[in-house]
Formats: C-alpha cells, structure tokens, sequence
C-alpha cells in the first residue's frame, strides 16, 4: 500500500484544471492526491489503541501548506486501485474521477480529498482504513466490495469514523457504516408497484443462478405480497448464456402451448392460432421480471418472443441494472419497464464528467460523485474546533438531493430512494413516471 506522504511535494499541489464544469467557478477547491497503486497488502494492522498507545494520539493529520491555518474536512476515499480484476481496476479509476470532479463542483475550500488503495481486498482495506486514520480522516468513502468494508469498519468502528460505502450488501451496514448504492430491494419495489398499478397483478421471475438472483426473487416476493398480487412462476438459468435457452422454454410454457396447439388443430384449427380467438391459451403471468444487465440480458431477453412470449402482451420488467442507453439497441426489450435514477439530475454530471475527462463514467461513478458531496455536508466543526462527522446529519430523514437522484439514510444505514420510471425505446429511455422530489413520510 502507498502513503500519500511520501510523494507530498509532488501530489499536493494536483487540483481540477479549468475544463472541469464548476457549479461554482469562484469557489476554490481542495487538492487530490492521487494514488500510486501498490501490491495487494498480505496482512493489515489492527485497530490503533489510543489508551495503550498515547503516541496515535499525536499523529500529525495531513495538511497541505496552502491550507493551513483553515479548517479542513478530510475524505478518505478507499478504492481498489490495484485489483487483480481489471474491471474494478477501471471502476476505481472512473470513480476517483467523479470524485475529483466532485471535489471541484462543491467549492468548499475545506475538502481534502485522500485517496487509499485497498486492492480489493479485505486485507488491503485494513491497512488502507489505518492509513486513512494516521492523515486525520474524518470520513470515509468506499470500499465496494463487502469484505474490503468489514475490513474497513474494523478499524473506523472504534474511533467513530463514518463510512459512506459502495458495497450492495446489506449485511455490513450499521453501526457507522452506510450504504450509498444502489438497493435491488429499492429497486424492486418500485417497479413492481407501478406495474401492480398498471393493472399487472401475475408475475413471473426468470432469474440467474447466483446469491444475487436469491437475493432478487425473495425480494419479488415480498413486493408482489404488499401489492397483493401473484407470483406464478419462478425459473432460474445457470451463468453461461448458452445454457439459458432451456430455463426460457419452461418458463414460457412452450410444452403447454405446444399441446394447446396440437389440441387447437385437431379440432379443426388453421394458419396463425394466435390470431383465433378459440385457441385457448393464456401464459398465466402478464409481466416478467428479468433482472439482468449488459451483454447477458442481450443474450435472454430475444429468447423470450423466440419462445412466443410477446412483448406486446407480456410486459418484460427490469431493475436499474437496465438504466445503460446500450440496452436501447435491444429490440426484444423495447416497451419494457424498469426503474432507474433521476435523468435530468443524472444528464448533468454526466455532460460535465464527459466534457472533463473526454471519456463516459463507469455505472458507479456517479455514486461516488455524490458520496463526496454527502460527505463535505455532514462534516462540520465540533465544539473543540475540530472537523467530525456526525451522523445524525447523515440520517436527516430530508435526506440528499444528488446526481442519482433523492436518497437518504436509515439509523441501521441502508440507503432508501426515489426513482423514476422509465420504458425502453429505440435508441433512448423515456420516462413514465418522474422519480419523487421529497420524502414525504418521516422514517422511524
């Protein structure tokens, strides 16, 4: 793992040019020191005892020159800059940039941004959260990945240090930490509940076979439960996508169709049954949900019509997973429905993150814009003139306005938001019902 400390005089001085879109040009903005990715850490050190170790006491925090003698909110952003996926590599990097950008929009000459690698693992995060600790941190953003969190917890748990995480998996929230992303659970509610409103009240699920496809279909069922409706039919198909094809002929009924068909001729039927209103079969759900994304929900989608599910009669649902204008190149799903975040908020930072970096932001980038911006908020003077973190800003039921759109935070610190609607068309996302502008019901 890297120290920022020992390339000072070269990282100190790194600020946003001025391509970057400001939200408030006469603001000056906090450094960034950026990270020189480092070998994935074999072992971390454990929490810091100030009681049995006075000296942690006196470290001396991160300051750079230009910012002493002011107030200054540190943010440690803890990322996986040198994972051995290159995937998580390049989501780092976008999101470092959303960060940057973020640092630069606010105009808060207080913040200081603190890069940390974790490299992606729990281990790494250990070490990265320590390090964070030594350079005064008073908040910490990241990591993504739920082992690298506990890893971090372990350490900023017992000094009071927040952490605003990018980690979907409800388990490691509480007790400090909070989770920015985006919530399947949230996600599914939304889009099942407009559907029920919309005169849909028989689901079906065509799930993948993971821990996250579980996770999905006990989140249906609850949804379909509170709206009072039915869940017909529950098929799971294994990871390659050339072994979907038979998951989608059982859940599209094509043996009871077939036999339908067979029935329907004997009895003297001719050319298209579907065109004959004796032919007598009727899937028994009136929406789909398909909770997958990219390359592999292009792979399932066309198998549904290829099985005689029509779109036109049978409305294909998604979760935000489908919010990528890719997806508008999909013929098999146009005229679905899925909930995504707010457009215009999102359009926004993402003409100013194209315009700064000449290149588009990974899908989490934008959750990192906002966590610096959250976090710059929450962290504020304490009475011994010292910069803290305090919780009760992160749980204003009010919540945040931010480029995902309305959220905030509950006590057991699961994120809740307000999401839009929108239907898949070709070439764009067109929005069916607007995310909402306020929480309404105060949170218990």
């Amino acid at each position: 793992m890297f120290d920022p400390r020992t390339i000072l005089c070269l990282c100190l001085s790194i600020v946003l040019t001025s391509a970057c879109v400001s939200s408030n040009p006469s603001g000056a903005t906090g450094p960034v020191a950026r990270p020189i990715p480092g070998p994935t850490a074999q072992s971390g050190p454990g929490p810091v005892d100030v009681e049995t170790n006075p000296q942690a006491q006196f470290k001396p925090k991160l300051m750079p020159p230009h910012m002493i003698g002011r107030p200054v909110v540190r943010l440690a952003l803890l990322l996986p800059f040198s994972a051995k996926s290159t995937a998580l590599r390049n989501q780092a990097t976008s999101m470092l940039d959303a960060a940057e950008l973020a640092i630069f929009e606010a105009g808060d000459p207080r913040l200081l941004l603190i890069p940390k690698d974790t490299g992606g693992t729990r281990e790494g995060a250990i070490e990265a959260a320590q390090s964070a600790l030594d350079d005064g941190a008073d908040i910490m953003i990241g990591p993504i990945l739920s082992s690298a969190v506990s890893g971090a917890a372990s350490i900023a748990g017992p000094r009071g240090i927040p952490i605003i995480s990018f980690s979907t998996d409800r388990q490691v929230a509480g007790n400090g930490v909070y989770l920015i992303s985006y919530q399947l659970e949230t996600e599914i509610e939304r889009i099942i509940g407009f559907a029920a409103e919309n005169e849909h009240n028989t689901f079906a699920l065509l799930r993948g076979q993971s821990a996250y496809g579980a996770r999905v279909e006990q989140a249906m069922g609850r949804a379909v439960a509170l709206n009072f409706a039915t869940l017909t039919d529950i098929q799971t198909y294994p990871r390659a996508t050339k072994d979907m094809a038979p998951s989608v002929a059982v859940i599209a009924h094509t043996t009871d169709r077939q036999e339908a068909i067979k029935k329907w001729e004997e009895a003297g039927g001719i050319g298209d049954p579907a065109l004959d209103p004796e032919f007598a079969f009727t899937l028994p759900y009136t929406a789909i949900l398909l909770p997958e994304s990219g390359i592999r929900l292009q792979s399932l989608a066309p198998l549904l019509p290829y099985n005689d599910v029509d779109p036109r009669k049978t409305r294909f649902l998604g979760t935000a997973l489908w919010f990528d204008q890719s997806l508008t190149k999909e013929p098999a799903l146009f005229g679905g429905w899925f909930p995504g975040p707010d457009q215009d908020s999102y359009t926004g930072f993402l003409t100013s993150y194209q315009q700064t970096y000449s290149r588009s932001p990974k899908r989490l980038a934008a959750l990192a814009y906002d966590a610096v911006r959250v976090a710059g908020i929450v962290t504020q003077d304490t009475t011994g003139g010292e910069m803290a973190a305090q919780r009760y800003l992160l749980e204003n039921p009010a919540g945040f306005t931010g480029v995902t759109g309305l959220l905030r935070f509950a006590s057991d610190g699961v994120v809740e938001r307000a999401l839009a609607v929108y239907q898949m068309r070709r070439g764009r996302m067109q929005v069916l019902e607007s995310a909402p502008t306020r929480f309404d019901v105060p949170r218990f």
